[in-house]
């Protein structure tokens, strides 16, 4: 038995669904079952009542839970007796964000806050979304700040809401529709349209608004960067949505920008885990950010 299993038990126990619980941990929903599947093999007993819904623990599967969420507990009491040790890392925040922030004065709280604590150190590292999440959950880093997926709900993070901003419609040079004020999505479901990569959160946004507008989108170019799709829609090749900062960030001429009739946002938040060991400095910091942002 792996501590790996113990954690993805625990997952599914909270999330009474596989595919949910497979989402959080960000494994498939096929290595999720295969692991559990191990797990109850190693035991020689059933811990999980597959044929409900939602899924239900059987009487062994919720003794197995409270043994588990103990073993949890001391690994975490273990980690924090062990950070003493640390001397090096004692003082670190690692934080994770992704490009274009905007508005945002990171770098003026982190020199606030050092102000009061001299002794903190920083790590800043640039990833997407989806990745930021992930390490987030696997503890790589100690906050990140990225843009929300959409079932931002089932993760077990705190959230700080640092802003709300609206997609715009990005559209080449004598685009018959250059003059008008706003895109109807519907109208455009025969247009080349240039879309994120699916690793990126925008992506998924992107096909949801075109879901709700009744087409599937015709996507010539998945591109991983904003300053890319810029670079195509100026090529002539497709429109392309864009968010605010983004298009502030990156600049893009004198190509036409409407806002969209039905508008979509972008929410960029700030979030750690809820259940993160407790640290004088990254709790100090989470506070200092709650007060600024």
């Amino acid at each position: 038995m792996l501590l790996k299993q113990i954690q993805y038990f625990l997952a599914v126990a909270e999330c009474r669904h596989f595919t949910r619980a497979a989402e959080r941990l960000f494994v498939s929903q096929s290595a999720l079952s295969q692991q559990i599947t191990k797990l109850e093999n190693d035991l020689n007993i059933k811990l999980i009542n597959r044929d409900t819904h939602p899924i239900e623990l059987t009487p062994a599967g919720e003794d197995f839970l409270r043994d588990a969420e103990r073993i949890m507990a001391d690994v975490n009491r273990l980690h924090e007796s062990m950070e003493r040790w640390q001397q090096p890392q004692k003082h670190t925040i690692h934080i994770g964000m992704i490009t274009g922030l905007g508005g945002m004065p990171l770098s003026d709280y982190l020199a606030e806050f050092n102000t009061t604590y001299p002794e903190a150190r920083f790590t800043l590292e640039h990833h997407l979304s989806k990745e930021l999440c992930k390490m987030l959950l696997d503890e790589q880093l100690d906050f990140a700040i990225f843009a929300a997926p959409q079932n931002i709900d089932n993760y077990p993070f705190e959230i700080i809401e640092i802003q709300k901003e609206s997609f715009l419609a990005l559209l080449p040079k004598n685009h018959p529709l250059a003059d008008d004020k706003y895109l109807d999505l519907a109208i455009a479901k025969d247009e080349p349209f240039i879309f994120p990569t699916p690793e990126n959160v925008s992506y998924d946004i992107f096909c949801t608004a075109c879901k709700i507008a009744g087409f599937t989108p015709d996507v010539v170019s998945y591109c991983s960067g904003a300053a890319n799709r810029i670079d195509l829609v100026k090529s002539g090749l497709g429109i392309t949505l864009i968010s605010e900062s983004a298009l502030q960030y990156y600049k893009a001429e004198d190509l036409p920008v409407l806002h969209l009739k039905n508008p979509i946002y972008k929410h960029t938040v700030m979030a750690r885990l809820t259940d993160a060991p407790s640290n004088v400095y990254k709790d100090a910091f989470w506070k200092h950010l709650k007060e600024k942002i």
